[in-house]
């Protein structure tokens, strides 16, 4: 059943993957930037991958991907740099 285009769904098919690129600064892990992407069915997750790269690309920062449930976090995190893990600070 799905009702209206704001409206809820009970088809799982239809629920989107979510993806989270961090930026991070490649000397102290600060994090810079968190880019979460939703993949819906069908969708396209190069062009988000694309744009977190371009943002790296422009500071002394790189990317990695991460699981959202990883950033949901109460406490502030950083990159490890030498593992590519986020820790916490």
């Amino acid at each position: 059943m799905t009702t209206g285009i704001l409206g809820s769904s009970t088809d799982a098919s239809l629920k989107p993957q979510v993806r989270v690129y961090v930026i991070f600064d490649k000397t102290s892990g600060e994090i810079l930037h968190a880019h979460r992407s939703f993949i819906f069915p069908n969708g396209r997750e190069e062009h988000d991958r694309v744009v977190a790269q371009c943002l790296a690309n422009k500071a002394n920062a790189d990317v990695l991907e991460v699981e959202e449930k990883d950033v949901i976090q109460t406490k502030p995190l950083r990159v490890d740099v030498s593992s590519r893990r986020l820790v916490e600070q």
